[in-house]
Parts: C-alpha cells; structure tokens; sequence
C-alpha cells in the first residue's frame, strides 16, 4: 500500500490506469555539464521502455543548452520526456523553454524545479516545513581565504560532507574526516563556480523514497560494496551494490515516516508528479535527516526510483508510460 499525503498543498485525483492511446514523445537526453553520461544512460532506458509499451518514442540528444535546439522536436507531440540531468534539465531553464513552445513536459514547473535544484534553498525550505535536515555551513562563491578559514572554524565535530550546492549524482560529493581534507574538498570542488555546502555526516542507513502523482513508493535502501554510495556505486553495474525495498532491518514506523516525510517534501517545494526524496537514518539515535529531493530521477538499470516503482507493481515500461500521462494531464506549464 502506498502512502498518500494527508495535506496537499493543490489537490489533484489520483492517477487512473493508463489508457491504451498510443503516445508520441520526444526524450530529451544529454545536454551539458558533470552528470551528461548519466542522462544519456536515463534517456535510452526511457526510450526503449516506451517503445516496448507500444508508443512512438523519439529520443533527442541536446550538445548545449541553447532553447533554439529545441524547435526541431517534431510536430504533434503528447509529451516531451525530460531525462536531462544538472544543468539546463534539473534547473527549470529548459521547462521553461518547453512551456515557451507551448510543449507539454514531465515533471515538475521552472520555478519549482529551480528550488529543487539548489540544495541550499531546498533544505531551508524542507527544514521550514518539518522535514529534518543535517546541519550545515555554507561556503559562499566565489571565496578567498579569509572565507575558507571562517567556514573550517564552524566545523564543529568530524566527519562532514562536503558538496556543491547544485549538483546531482554525487558529484563533488565527499566524507571528509578532518579539516585539511575539508580544505582539499573546498578548494577542488572550487571548479564547479558555486556555493558549497560543509554538511554533518549521518552515520547509518542511505535510505531513498520516490513520489508519483499523489503516491508514496516504497523505500529502496542502497547497500554499497565500499561502504560510501559515490557516483561509481550509483551507476556501475559491477559496483556490487545490492538493494533493498522496504527492508526489513529498517523499523516498520521508520519506513512509514520516511514516505511521510517524502510527500512533505514534495509539497514543501511545489513539485509535480514525479520526485525522489533522499534519506540518511542513523538507527543509534533514531535519527532521520534529508539529503536532497531530485526533479528528475534516474532512470537507468541501477536507478532508485524505478526499483521501487517496480515493487508498488509498475513495471519500467509501464512506469515511464505513467510518467507521461500524467504530464498530459497536468498540460503546459
């Protein structure tokens, strides 16, 4: 059973079995920045899952981020399927350049997106509306020295996690145990030309819950083989990360308030239809905080979301072709 939200912000009717109309939809993939394999990875999964369920599906490689690519999508579209991920994808630029166009799109609206997107905003948001967060300090951009020693004085207890403010798929991310790797982090993740985040580390559980339409999916726990979930153990088969759904080693009350909580934050930043919230559970304090809420999952072969989907009964393609009714649904934004 999923759960509901018990406070909608703008209620909606629950998503109704799909119907058997054959859908046209463009999936857009690619793009640019850090997190570009992945999407190309998320966009042909998509694109095959939708040809398989019967539907005319068309997948775009974008190279930048100009919005001009975009009035090359065909003509008579009923969605364009969004599988870019970071910059020009998670951010709400390219939304806007759809609705612009009068195009219907998955996920959330431009301005919700870019909430989601900055993780600054979104745990202030998430703290204001009752959902926990880890404590952090925040390391302006751009910064001098005199800026990098302030933050390292705040550190008040090893280990932290350093991370970019606007990044996804764990990249720039890492566990820092005392403060000259802190310094390497800041300095390297420097890179990246954006503020970053000096965050308390959360021993225990990764634990993750993906929001469709008005429903809570059940709660998927990674378990890396190296004991940190980086970029390698989300994305590399051979990684040896094993998955748990609903796992029992988690308190029934824990799993329940983690799909609570995911519907909370959902609403919190005003995003629709689909979203997956991310959890650290420190089980010796009985502990739950939120990491970050991602617009556009992933939607590879070891991708989260799909895994619980797959265990509340969707299949992949049954889960995309969802995706999509309900961004018709909700029309142009």
């Amino acid at each position: 059973m999923l759960a509901t939200s018990s406070h909608r912000r703008r209620p909606r009717p629950a998503p109704q079995d799909d119907g058997p109309a054959r859908l046209h939809v463009a999936v857009l993939m690619g793009g640019v920045g850090h997190e570009r394999e992945v999407s190309l990875r998320t966009g042909r999964a998509v694109t095959d899952a939708l040809t398989e369920g019967g539907h005319r599906a068309e997948g775009w490689v974008l190279e930048g981020d100009r919005d001009e690519a975009l009035d090359a999508l065909p003509r008579g579209l009923d969605a364009v399927f969004i599988a870019l991920h970071g910059d020009y994808g998670e951010d709400g630029r390219v939304q806007r350049a759809l609705a612009e166009r009068g195009l219907v799109y998955t996920g959330s609206g431009p301005e919700a997106s870019a909430r989601a997107y900055d993780k600054l905003r979104t745990k202030r948001l998430l703290s204001r509306a009752g959902v926990p967060v880890a404590p952090d300090r925040v390391l302006p951009f751009p910064f001098g020295p005199r800026d990098l020693r302030h933050v390292l004085r705040l550190v008040p207890a090893y280990p932290v996690v350093v991370k970019p403010a606007r990044m996804g798929s764990s990249v720039g991310v890492v566990v820092c145990r005392d403060r000259q790797q802190v310094r390497r982090a800041l300095e390297e993740n420097a890179r990246f030309a954006q503020p970053q985040l000096v965050e308390e580390f959360v021993p225990g559980h990764e634990l993750t819950c993906g929001v469709l339409g008005r429903e809570a999916l059940p709660v998927v726990e990674p378990v890396p083989a190296g004991g940190t979930y980086d970029y390698r153990a989300k994305y590399d088969p051979t990684a040896g990360t094993r998955y748990g759904v609903e796992p029992e080693a988690i308190p029934a009350a824990v799993r329940a308030e983690v799909r609570r909580l995911a519907l909370v934050a959902h609403d919190a930043l005003g995003l629709s239809d689909l979203s997956r919230v991310d959890f650290r559970y420190d089980p010796s304090r009985d502990r739950l905080a939120a990491l970050e809420v991602n617009t556009i999952p992933g939607m590879t072969a070891t991708s989260l979301l799909p895994k619980g989907a797959a265990a509340a009964g969707l299949s992949f393609p049954r889960l995309v072709e969802r995706i999509c009714r309900l961004a018709i649904r909700s029309g142009v934004r």
